[in-house]
């Protein structure tokens, strides 16, 4: 009979953590983008180099990665359009972007990478 262990979950929160830095480093290049993407690549790395990470736990990375698009969609839920907002003192407006292109991509980043994760990574075989 065939034993599968299950895999540690601090690999799948690794290599989700490289895919979160990506997506934020991506949208923020401009300004914090730089030392994000070079985060992720320290902590690839560090993925890559400890065996017990180095298994379909990867997969990980398309979740964390779409989790940025569905931020940018969720702040610009009200849009597309100009929207202001008015207190005693002042009034700011702002444009908003509509959701959808952000939206969809994280949404099927996010599906595909939990199936694959589902799909490949549930069980390891023991060494």
């Amino acid at each position: 009979m065939d034993q599968r262990t299950q895999r540690p979950p601090w690999t799948y929160a690794l290599w989700g953590a490289v895919g979160i830095l990506i997506g934020f480093g991506v949208v923020g290049i401009l300004s914090i983008g730089i030392f994000l993407l070079a985060l992720a690549l320290i902590l690839a790395v560090v993925g890559l180099t400890l065996p017990a990470s180095r298994t379909t736990a990867a997969f990980a990375v398309l979740p964390g990665t779409g989790v940025m698009p569905l931020v940018v969609a969720l702040n610009n839920a009200a849009g597309p359009g100009e929207r202001c907002i008015t207190t005693a003192v002042s009034t700011s407006c702002t444009e908003l972007l509509g959701p959808w292109p952000f939206a969809v991509p994280g949404l099927l980043l996010v599906v595909a990478g939990g199936w694959l994760v589902w799909r490949f990574g549930r069980t390891a075989a023991p060494r």
